[in-house]
């Protein structure tokens, strides 16, 4: 009996009755909110309400500086979030996959997601504003699945989309480049390319996980996307 408990949400009930200190939770609730996620509870023992916001709106964006993902040492081992929300939870469960994707983490499946970033502190605030402990496990493992490490990279983010991406942008950020080196673009063509290039090199690096660099499948040419970027708004800066 104490099993179909479990199964059937008991234990995130029993969970959700005993509460964090106070001050803990507000200084949990205060970091994610920072992070761009709102916890708001009802008080009556329910599931905590989930909200997505924008994040870091006065921070400039990681993959401007991805250099320090892709020099960052990794000691090998994977954190792996798994979690089990009931159908009930729908709201939040849906909420919960949208911040972990916003923490730039490979979904293996529907609930297992991956990441090289050591999360426990993000973990435990997430436990602790918003009940996660009472759906999830955090592991650490040297291995997932048995796979080697670029076959966890490939089933975990879409590097087919990302590439594609990351193609097209080359393609057409070395036209623009070679319109400005031939002083063909006007004054108001070029504030127009700002925001434009501005747009797709943030579309490219959106989904991009910053992993340490050998990780990364042969074909990723993030180091070229920011390559042509800079060299993109040098050429710019020249012009005005």
């Amino acid at each position: 009996m104490a099993s179909i408990f479990l199964m059937r949400g008991g234990w995130g009930l029993l969970n959700r009755s005993c509460y964090p200190n106070h001050a803990a939770y507000l200084n949990a609730t205060s970091r994610l909110r920072k992070n761009g996620l709102i916890v708001s509870r009802s008080g009556n023992g329910q599931t905590p309400h989930l909200t997505l916001t924008d994040a870091g709106k006065n921070d400039l964006p990681a993959y401007f500086s991805p250099e320090k993902s892709w020099r960052r040492k990794w000691n090998g081992i994977w954190y792996m979030v798994i979690y089990d929300v009931p159908e009930v939870d729908r709201k939040y469960r849906d909420v919960l996959r949208l911040f972990l994707k916003r923490m730039r983490m490979g979904c293996l499946q529907q609930s297992v997601w991956v990441t090289t970033q050591d999360i426990r502190p993000d973990f435990d605030d997430l436990s602790t504003a918003a009940s996660l402990g009472a759906f999830a496990f955090l592991f650490e493992a040297k291995t997932v699945l048995g796979l080697p490490n670029n076959r966890v990279v490939e089933e975990a983010w879409n590097f087919g989309r990302l590439c594609l991406l990351q193609d097209r942008y080359c393609e057409v950020m070395g036209e623009n480049i070679a319109r400005l080196e031939q002083g063909t673009c006007s004054a108001e063509e070029l504030g127009t390319l700002m925001r434009m290039a501005l747009n797709a090199y943030h579309s490219v690096f959106v989904e991009d996980p910053l992993l340490p660099m050998l990780l990364y499948p042969s074909n990723y040419r993030g180091v070229e996307v920011l390559s042509l970027h800079r060299k993109l708004f040098s050429k710019i800066n020249e012009r005005l």
